[in-house]
């Protein structure tokens, strides 16, 4: 369990996270603000700092704590804490691209109505 703001919880989700496409979050585990958890990433017993960016295919582990706005390459495996401490900061080119897709996602609920129908019926089923 993860305590935080007097709760305790298997897993926190701050404000403003991107979660992508194929990522596994997985308690415990608490995401601070503002973090980008890339394509295909694991997360799993740890705590990521405000910020930080979690690349895609990368896998943090083992009780680590990423500090704020910390950079996990892709691919990369952190699972011990002098791995987590060694990590750079977040390049500017790795922000932008978790700017951009947050704005796209931002954009989606707009344009369902054209795959999935105007109207939903009490099942749920949608329709015109």
């Amino acid at each position: 369990m993860i305590s935080t703001r007097s709760k305790e919880y298997s897993i926190f989700i701050g404000n403003h996270v991107t979660i992508a496409h194929g990522a596994l979050v997985h308690g415990p585990c608490f995401i601070a603000d503002n973090v980008f958890v890339g394509f295909h990433a694991i997360v799993y017993n740890a705590i990521v700092g405000k910020g930080s960016f979690i690349s895609y295919n990368a896998v943090v582990t083992n009780g680590v704590r990423i500090l704020p706005n910390r950079f996990v390459p892709p691919g990369a495996n952190i699972d011990s804490q002098e791995e987590a401490n060694a990590l750079s900061r977040v390049p500017e080119d790795s922000k932008e691209f978790a700017r951009e897709v947050q704005r796209v996602n931002q954009e989606f609920p707009a344009s369902y109505h054209l795959l999935f129908g105007k109207n939903r019926s009490s099942c749920g089923i949608a329709y015109n």
